[in-house]
Order: structure tokens, then C-alpha cells, then sequence
């Protein structure tokens, strides 16, 4: 009996936290083109907005509100695309960057959030596959694209768990 009872708590607690969890029944990531600064970044982050969008759905999978529902809204707007080349990060004047003002509008309005998000190359050796040699990350490198893609998305992600 006393197993029976742990269990049930154990499934009741657990539920609880599936419902929790926010439905998302829209994102957008816009992202200004003049932002970014060089040609050879301009290439690289070319379906930036597509694929930051899909890396965020796909954390949130589990949250994505059927059409009948009223969801959370997330519109994200890249206002800066920054990649610096080897060189200037390499002597620390500048370094590669995605910042974008995300706004998470909940069926709550009170629970709204509004913030700006950085994410830097500071931020993205946890992302990288192991083994990978940072000194030979350039702005064509997919994997400095998808980890910084990556951690972007994680983080509006977290908002919603």
C-alpha cells in the first residue's frame, strides 16, 4: 500500500509539472540585415532567422500549443549580428556575438518578459563538440554557428520549462 501511495504522489507531481509548463503557439525571430557587419558573416548566418527559430521549437517540442489554444509568443529581434575575424578575436578588440531583444508575451500578460540576450564566444565552450580547436573557429565554422545558435535558443527555452 505504502508503494501504491508513493507512487500515485510520484505520478501526481509529475503531471503537475507537464501542465506547467507554458504552450507556445508562436516564434519569430526577425533579424535586420544591415546588422551584420562583414561579407563573409553575411554568408555564414544567411538562414540565421530559420534556423533559430527551429532550434527553439525543437527545445520546446513538448510546449507547442495545438491551434485552439492560446499560447506564449516569442518574437525575437537580432538588432546585432557581430563576427570579427581570427585576428581581432585573437587580441582580444573583438569578438564574435548574436545579440537580439526577446519578447516572451504569456497568455498571462503578467508574466510577460522583455530582455535583451548576448550570447559571446565566452559562452559557448560547454557547446562545442569535444576535441574541437577554437583557435580554427571562423565565421564560415558550422560548428561555431550551431553552437552559438545553440545556446541562444536554450536560453529563451529555460524561460518557458
Amino acid at each position: 500500500m505504502k508503494h501504491l501511495i508513493r507512487s500515485t504522489a510520484l505520478i501526481a507531481a509529475m503531471s503537475t509539472a507537464v501542465v506547467a509548463e507554458t504552450q507556445v503557439s508562436k516564434i519569430d525571430v526577425t533579424a535586420d540585415l544591415s546588422a551584420i557587419e562583414t561579407y563573409e558573416a553575411a554568408g555564414a548566418w544567411k538562414n540565421l532567422e530559420a534556423d533559430l527559430e527551429t532550434a527553439i521549437a525543437e527545445r520546446l517540442v513538448s510546449q507547442i500549443a495545438p491551434e485552439d489554444v492560446e499560447g506564449a509568443e516569442i518574437e525575437i529581434d537580432l538588432d546585432e549580428v557581430t563576427l570579427a575575424n581570427n585576428f581581432e578575436t585573437s587580441l582580444g578588440i573583438g569578438e564574435w556575438k548574436l545579440v537580439g531583444d526577446v519578447d516572451i508575451d504569456m497568455p498571462d500578460a503578467s508574466k510577460d518578459e522583455n530582455y535583451t540576450l548576448t550570447v559571446t564566444t565566452d559562452q559557448l565552450g560547454a557547446l562545442y563538440p569535444e576535441g574541437t580547436n577554437t583557435d580554427e573557429l571562423t565565421v564560415e565554422s558550422d560548428v561555431f554557428y550551431q553552437a552559438i545558435v545553440a545556446a541562444f535558443a536554450d536560453n529563451i527555452a529555460s524561460k518557458l520549462k
